[in-house]
Protein backbone atom coordinates (compact mmCIF):
# COMPACT_ATOMS: atom_id res chain seq x y z
CA UNK A 1 0.00 0.00 0.00
CA UNK A 2 1.09 3.36 -0.91
CA UNK A 3 0.52 5.69 2.27
CA UNK A 4 0.98 9.52 2.19
CA UNK A 5 3.47 11.78 3.96
CA UNK A 6 2.52 13.13 6.96
CA UNK A 7 2.13 16.78 6.54
CA UNK A 8 1.89 18.45 10.19
CA UNK A 9 -0.23 22.00 10.56
CA UNK A 10 -0.26 23.32 13.92
CA UNK A 11 -3.95 23.46 15.24
CA UNK A 12 -3.11 23.18 19.12
CA UNK A 13 -6.58 24.76 19.93
CA UNK A 14 -8.53 22.03 18.37
CA UNK A 15 -6.64 19.06 19.40
CA UNK A 16 -6.26 20.07 22.87
CA UNK A 17 -9.94 21.15 23.14
CA UNK A 18 -10.63 17.32 23.28
CA UNK A 19 -10.00 14.17 25.23
CA UNK A 20 -7.48 11.67 24.34
CA UNK A 21 -10.20 9.21 23.37
CA UNK A 22 -12.19 11.76 21.80
CA UNK A 23 -9.54 12.22 19.11
CA UNK A 24 -8.47 8.15 19.35
CA UNK A 25 -12.23 7.61 17.99
CA UNK A 26 -11.77 10.47 15.36
CA UNK A 27 -8.69 9.05 13.97
CA UNK A 28 -10.51 5.66 13.68
CA UNK A 29 -13.34 6.94 11.93
CA UNK A 30 -11.47 8.73 9.33
CA UNK A 31 -8.68 6.27 8.35
CA UNK A 32 -10.70 2.75 9.33
CA UNK A 33 -14.03 3.95 7.93
CA UNK A 34 -13.37 6.72 5.82
CA UNK A 35 -15.88 9.23 7.34
CA UNK A 36 -16.09 12.86 6.17
CA UNK A 37 -15.10 16.03 8.75
CA UNK A 38 -18.74 16.95 9.18
CA UNK A 39 -19.95 13.52 9.88
CA UNK A 40 -17.45 12.98 12.27
CA UNK A 41 -18.43 16.24 13.87
CA UNK A 42 -21.61 15.12 14.07
CA UNK A 43 -21.37 11.60 15.31
CA UNK A 44 -18.19 11.10 17.33
CA UNK A 45 -17.45 14.94 18.59
CA UNK A 46 -21.21 15.16 18.87
CA UNK A 47 -21.41 19.04 17.47
CA UNK A 48 -24.01 20.79 14.81
CA UNK A 49 -22.19 19.95 11.75
CA UNK A 50 -23.88 22.68 10.42
CA UNK A 51 -22.31 24.79 12.42
CA UNK A 52 -18.87 23.18 13.04
CA UNK A 53 -18.37 22.54 9.46
CA UNK A 54 -16.05 19.99 10.31
CA UNK A 55 -13.69 21.99 11.14
CA UNK A 56 -13.12 20.60 14.46
CA UNK A 57 -12.42 16.99 13.34
CA UNK A 58 -10.42 18.35 10.81
CA UNK A 59 -8.26 20.50 13.16
CA UNK A 60 -7.61 17.12 15.10
CA UNK A 61 -6.41 15.20 11.88
CA UNK A 62 -4.90 18.06 10.66
CA UNK A 63 -2.77 18.62 13.69
CA UNK A 64 -1.85 15.22 13.34
CA UNK A 65 -0.43 15.79 9.93
CA UNK A 66 -3.80 13.47 8.40
CA UNK A 67 -4.91 15.38 5.18
CA UNK A 68 -7.33 14.02 2.74
CA UNK A 69 -5.39 11.46 1.42
CA UNK A 70 -5.41 9.57 4.06
CA UNK A 71 -9.45 9.58 4.33
CA UNK A 72 -10.16 5.67 4.63
CA UNK A 73 -6.97 4.61 3.68
CA UNK A 74 -7.12 1.31 5.90
CA UNK A 75 -10.49 0.80 5.17
CA UNK A 76 -10.26 -2.81 4.11
CA UNK A 77 -7.14 -3.58 6.83
CA UNK A 78 -7.29 -4.59 10.69
CA UNK A 79 -5.58 -2.19 12.95
CA UNK A 80 -2.90 -4.65 12.99
CA UNK A 81 -2.17 -4.62 9.66
CA UNK A 82 -2.10 -0.74 9.69
CA UNK A 83 0.09 -0.47 12.36
CA UNK A 84 2.93 -3.08 10.54
CA UNK A 85 2.61 -1.31 7.49
CA UNK A 86 3.32 2.28 9.12
CA UNK A 87 6.20 0.58 11.16
CA UNK A 88 7.74 -1.03 7.87
CA UNK A 89 7.85 2.52 6.76
CA UNK A 90 10.88 3.06 8.93
CA UNK A 91 10.22 6.88 8.78
CA UNK A 92 9.95 8.60 12.09
CA UNK A 93 7.43 10.63 10.95
CA UNK A 94 4.49 8.16 11.63
CA UNK A 95 5.62 7.21 15.27
CA UNK A 96 3.05 9.36 16.51
CA UNK A 97 -0.11 7.98 14.09
CA UNK A 98 1.35 4.42 15.42
CA UNK A 99 0.99 5.50 19.08
CA UNK A 100 -2.50 6.46 18.31
CA UNK A 101 -3.07 3.32 16.57
CA UNK A 102 -1.61 1.70 19.46
CA UNK A 103 -3.84 3.20 21.90
CA UNK A 104 -6.91 2.37 20.18
CA UNK A 105 -6.19 -1.42 19.75
CA UNK A 106 -5.86 -1.58 22.84
CA UNK A 107 -8.69 0.17 23.67
CA UNK A 108 -10.93 -2.23 21.12
CA UNK A 109 -13.08 -4.17 22.83
CA UNK A 110 -14.07 -7.54 20.68
CA UNK A 111 -17.81 -7.83 20.96
CA UNK A 112 -17.45 -11.89 20.62
CA UNK A 113 -15.18 -12.17 23.45
CA UNK A 114 -17.21 -9.90 25.81
CA UNK A 115 -20.22 -12.08 25.03
CA UNK A 116 -18.02 -15.22 25.74
CA UNK A 117 -16.79 -13.77 29.30
CA UNK A 118 -19.87 -13.67 30.45
CA UNK A 119 -20.92 -16.72 29.17
CA UNK A 120 -17.87 -18.00 31.30
CA UNK A 121 -18.51 -16.06 34.54
CA UNK A 122 -19.74 -18.28 36.96
CA UNK A 123 -23.91 -17.73 38.12
CA UNK A 124 -25.08 -17.06 41.75
CA UNK A 125 -25.35 -20.68 42.81
CA UNK A 126 -26.70 -22.06 46.04
CA UNK A 127 -25.54 -25.75 46.82
CA UNK A 128 -27.36 -28.04 48.79
CA UNK A 129 -26.26 -31.52 49.83
CA UNK A 130 -28.77 -34.81 50.73
CA UNK A 131 -28.05 -38.08 52.30
CA UNK A 132 -26.89 -40.73 50.04
CA UNK A 133 -24.29 -37.96 48.49
CA UNK A 134 -27.53 -36.55 46.22
CA UNK A 135 -26.30 -32.86 45.04
CA UNK A 136 -29.12 -30.35 44.09
CA UNK A 137 -27.64 -27.09 42.72
CA UNK A 138 -29.91 -24.35 42.32
CA UNK A 139 -28.74 -21.35 40.43
CA UNK A 140 -30.23 -18.10 39.72
CA UNK A 141 -28.56 -16.54 36.06
CA UNK A 142 -29.36 -13.06 35.66
CA UNK A 143 -28.98 -11.70 32.10
CA UNK A 144 -25.96 -9.37 31.46
CA UNK A 145 -26.18 -6.35 28.80
CA UNK A 146 -22.97 -6.83 26.71
CA UNK A 147 -22.98 -3.35 25.31
CA UNK A 148 -23.42 -2.30 28.89
CA UNK A 149 -20.56 -4.61 29.74
CA UNK A 150 -18.40 -3.17 26.70
CA UNK A 151 -18.87 0.65 28.09
CA UNK A 152 -17.95 0.17 31.18
CA UNK A 153 -15.12 -1.36 30.25
CA UNK A 154 -14.14 1.61 27.58
CA UNK A 155 -15.23 4.41 30.03
CA UNK A 156 -13.13 2.33 33.19
CA UNK A 157 -10.35 0.38 31.21
CA UNK A 158 -9.11 -3.35 32.06
CA UNK A 159 -7.31 -2.46 35.36
CA UNK A 160 -8.71 -3.63 38.29
CA UNK A 161 -10.00 -0.52 39.83
CA UNK A 162 -10.08 -1.84 43.60
CA UNK A 163 -5.97 -3.37 43.74
CA UNK A 164 -4.78 -2.67 39.87
CA UNK A 165 -4.15 -5.91 38.50
CA UNK A 166 -4.26 -6.08 34.72
CA UNK A 167 -4.79 -9.21 33.08
CA UNK A 168 -2.94 -8.28 30.24
CA UNK A 169 0.63 -6.93 31.65
CA UNK A 170 -0.02 -10.64 33.84
CA UNK A 171 -0.75 -13.05 31.00
CA UNK A 172 0.19 -11.76 27.78
CA UNK A 173 -2.37 -11.23 24.72
CA UNK A 174 -4.62 -14.28 26.39
CA UNK A 175 -5.14 -11.36 28.70
CA UNK A 176 -5.43 -8.73 27.19
CA UNK A 177 -8.76 -6.60 27.39
CA UNK A 178 -10.02 -9.03 29.85
CA UNK A 179 -11.73 -8.00 33.16
CA UNK A 180 -15.10 -8.27 34.73
CA UNK A 181 -17.63 -5.90 35.79
CA UNK A 182 -19.60 -5.45 38.65
CA UNK A 183 -22.85 -4.02 39.37
CA UNK A 184 -22.73 -1.61 42.20
CA UNK A 185 -26.19 -2.57 42.81
CA UNK A 186 -27.02 -5.89 42.64
CA UNK A 187 -28.70 -6.93 39.15
CA UNK A 188 -31.42 -8.78 41.13
CA UNK A 189 -32.63 -5.52 42.66
CA UNK A 190 -31.96 -3.13 39.91
CA UNK A 191 -33.47 -2.56 36.00
CA UNK A 192 -30.75 -2.79 33.48
CA UNK A 193 -32.67 0.50 31.76
CA UNK A 194 -31.51 2.08 34.43
CA UNK A 195 -27.91 1.46 34.75
CA UNK A 196 -25.53 4.06 34.04
CA UNK A 197 -22.03 1.97 33.12
CA UNK A 198 -20.41 5.01 34.35
CA UNK A 199 -22.05 5.36 37.76
CA UNK A 200 -23.37 1.83 38.10
CA UNK A 201 -20.35 -0.38 37.00
CA UNK A 202 -16.94 -0.65 38.08
CA UNK A 203 -14.37 -2.95 36.94
CA UNK A 204 -13.04 -5.87 39.16
CA UNK A 205 -10.33 -8.44 38.78
CA UNK A 206 -11.51 -11.84 39.44
CA UNK A 207 -10.02 -12.20 43.04
CA UNK A 208 -11.20 -8.86 43.98
CA UNK A 209 -15.00 -9.49 42.54
CA UNK A 210 -15.05 -12.35 44.74
CA UNK A 211 -14.04 -10.82 47.91
CA UNK A 212 -16.85 -8.14 47.24
CA UNK A 213 -18.93 -11.00 46.78
CA UNK A 214 -18.05 -13.20 50.16
CA UNK A 215 -20.93 -12.26 52.17
CA UNK A 216 -24.03 -13.39 50.71
CA UNK A 217 -26.18 -10.86 52.12
CA UNK A 218 -23.93 -7.68 52.07
CA UNK A 219 -21.56 -6.37 49.15
CA UNK A 220 -18.62 -4.42 49.88
CA UNK A 221 -18.12 -0.74 48.45
CA UNK A 222 -14.94 -0.09 46.09
CA UNK A 223 -13.57 1.79 49.55
CA UNK A 224 -14.33 -0.76 51.50
CA UNK A 225 -13.00 -3.22 48.98
CA UNK A 226 -9.60 -1.42 48.78
CA UNK A 227 -9.23 -0.39 52.55
CA UNK A 228 -9.57 -4.72 52.92
CA UNK A 229 -6.36 -5.06 50.63
CA UNK A 230 -2.89 -5.59 52.06
CA UNK A 231 -0.30 -4.35 49.30
CA UNK A 232 3.11 -5.73 49.60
Amino acid sequence: MDIPLIKISIRNREYNLYTKEQRMEVVSAYLFEGLSHRKIDKEILKLDDKYSRGYQSMGILHHLGLNKEFKGIFKECSIENAILQLKSKHDKSYNNLISILEDIKIKQIDINDIENDIISETSQEYRIETEGKQVKVYTTKYERNPKLRKAAIQIHGTKCMACGFDFGDKYGNIGRNYIEVHHIVPLSKSKETDINPEKDLIVLCSNCHRIVHRKRNYVLSLEELKNSIKFD
